[in-house]
């Protein structure tokens, strides 16, 4: 995949509703740390209500989404801070047969809206949203490498 296309970091649909958070590239190319920070936007619809939100995305944000989904098979849920006051919370309903994953989109400290969803994605959603997360990271992999200055450079 080209760098200049968008990727799907989340993609959570069924046929009433979805959740998509797309990267769509690099914040500031560059050798910067701000090179590794990824631009994104967030869109949630449902029958009821649609929305989209922009986002940068730190290395250290990726790195907590990373975490958040090798914790969700063991708990009934996960909250990540997207950015700033955004948060993804995803509560797993286990009364069905397949998981199902109800997510809430939390930007009350910014917009003051917080919109839910529950979604029926079929069974392995949790294992395409891994994948996900790993073609994410090959196509934009973090570039930046800060390193600790030796002693003697300050001498």
């Amino acid at each position: 995949m080209d760098e200049g296309e968008s990727l799907d970091l989340i993609c959570l649909v069924d046929p009433d509703s979805s959740l998509r958070v797309r990267i769509l590239g690099r914040n500031k190319p560059g050798n910067a740390p701000y090179n590794d920070y990824l631009d994104a936007e967030l869109i949630i619809t449902s029958a009821f209500v649609s929305g989209r939100l922009g986002l940068c995305l730190s290395p250290e944000v990726m790195d907590d989404w990373s975490t958040a989904l090798n914790e969700l098979p063991a708990r009934e849920g996960i909250r990540w801070t997207v950015m700033g006051d955004t948060e993804i919370l995803i509560d797993i309903d286990r009364r069905f047969s397949v998981a199902r994953p109800i997510v809430t989109v939390d930007d009350g400290g910014e917009s003051g809206v917080s919109v839910r969803v529950a979604l029926d994605p079929g069974d392995g959603w949790l294992d395409e949203l891994r994948e996900q997360l790993g073609r994410v990271r090959r196509t934009w992999p973090n570039e930046v490498v800060m390193t600790l200055r030796s002693r003697d450079y300050w001498q």
